[in-house]
């Protein structure tokens, strides 16, 4: 049979068709800076009303959409997605000679950094392209990362947002934990991250790249093509590795009004220097649904010249009879999750419920350059904060214009935007690596 030039399916929608209807769908919803929002609830409808002619849509990030100050939080997007809600687990990790205990240590820490997803959920605002954003948490020495070096949490969400101390330099008998991270993409929004404490010489790098989906009854919150995984090592273990990868998050409850995260589908974590490896699965919740755990996982011992990438595949019932499963998981990933290693008594991973997301130190504003987070954002933040809507939609709106004739400059120079902190090649592994000359300003 030939080959016709100008044959389309009946019911094919033609790509130049879609990205019309994508574009006009962006216009509707762009003219949205104008809506008055009074209280969670209207709030709330107004999203949804949003979202709602965004159904159908393969990744509503990827529509680059401005949304009035009234449907944002005051906190920046490089200070919100940070994964040390509890750094306290994650020097930890270095801790234990036993090659399982650190994997479980792992395990402790990737679920302590679903703290956030615990409470309210939050938009914070779209990070600017070159934008950075660095602090630091002061943890004992001492800690161990077990439930009892934190006090029980009364507002996870909240705290999330007001959390913005800044720190003195009396940190006493304590370890340094530092963040850093810089927008290296604005379209895809695409930002490139180092946490690091030298003094256990341990580090997590990785590239923050999400995609969202809208069904009409839930959105859903995935990794995006460039987000490999976090990759944790630990220097003083001869740089042993570990491959974390994120789960996918599931916003329900927009019937109800009332808005809630849960974890859905698989992820897992792997170690090739010590051939372990973890499958972690969790359970979509149904309202009607009698179930008490949401998550369940398996820690085992892995060939790596037969199965190599195979696990990346992998749920529970797929690791083969012939990888020795050495301990196993349990519980709600929101509240308590337990582990057994083989023959051994049941214990506490990790009491979620009993955490809370630890103060960061951050510098005064006066100390900050133009393009820090705080000092992007505090202009929008402080306006919301006293709730002169209209006046923080307007500073909104002059910062992203200013931001398109930035871009709209470099592409009449044919200048290509180059990272101020990261080497420039992290795409392919996902693995940034800070330059040499990096301006921290810690």
């Amino acid at each position: 049979m030939g080959k016709s030039a100008n044959v389309t399916p009946r019911n094919s929608v033609s790509a130049d068709s879609e990205a019309q209807r994508q574009k006009m769908q962006m216009e509707t919803v762009g003219r949205t800076e104008d809506i008055q929002v009074d209280g969670d609830q209207s709030k709330f409808s107004a999203i949804l009303n949003i979202l709602r002619k965004l159904v159908g849509v393969a990744d509503i990030i990827d529509m680059h959409l401005s949304l009035p100050s009234q449907l944002l939080d005051p906190i920046p997007n490089l200070e919100y997605w940070n994964y040390m809600e509890s750094p306290e687990h994650f020097i930890a990790i270095t801790e234990s000679d036993d090659e399982v205990e650190r994997m479980l240590a792992v395990l402790a820490w990737w679920f302590s950094k679903l703290l956030k997803h615990t409470g309210r959920v939050h938009k914070p605002f779209n990070s600017v392209l070159g934008e950075r954003f660095f602090c630091h948490w002061d943890v004992p020495s001492s800690a161990t990362g077990g439930s009892s070096d934190v006090s029980r949490r009364e507002d996870t969400a909240s705290s999330s947002i007001t959390n913005v101390s800044v720190g003195t330099d009396d940190a006493g008998d304590k370890l340094r934990v530092e963040y850093i991270t810089e927008q290296v993409s604005h379209h895809p929004p695409v930002s490139a991250y180092t946490y690091r404490c030298s003094e256990r010489g341990i580090e997590a790098v990785g590239i923050d790249h999400i995609k969202a989906k809208f069904t009409g009854l839930s959105a859903t919150v995935a990794p995006g093509s460039e987000s490999k995984g976090i990759f944790v090592t630990l220097k003083q273990r001869g740089n042993e590795m570990y491959k974390c990868t994120h789960p996918t998050g599931n916003i329900v409850g927009w019937l109800r009004g009332t808005l809630k995260v849960q974890m859905i589908e698989n992820s897992y974590i792997v170690c090739v220097k010590s051939g372990l490896a973890a499958v972690v699965e969790f359970k979509e919740e149904r309202w009607f649904s009698k179930d008490k755990g949401n998550v369940s996982g398996k820690v085992f011992r892995y060939n790596k010249s037969i199965f190599g990438d195979k696990i990346a595949s992998w749920r529970l019932k797929d690791i083969p009879k012939t990888c020795e499963v050495v301990a196993t998981l349990g519980g709600n990933w929101d509240q308590q999750v337990t582990v057994q290693r083989t023959k051994e008594t049941e214990r506490l991973l990790i009491d979620m419920a009993a955490l809370q997301i630890a103060d960061k130190s951050v510098k005064p504003l006066e100390e900050q350059g133009d393009l820090e987070s705080r000092r992007v954002w505090e202009p929008v933040a402080s306006k919301m904060r006293q709730g002169k809507f209209a006046e923080a939609s307007r500073t909104k709106r002059a910062i992203e214009e200013n931001q398109r004739t930035l871009a709209a400059g470099r592409k009449e120079r044919g200048e290509a935007f180059v990272p101020a902190l990261f080497k420039p090649d992290y795409s392919a592994s996902g693995r940034p690596e800070l330059l040499d000359n990096a301006p921290i300003n810690m």
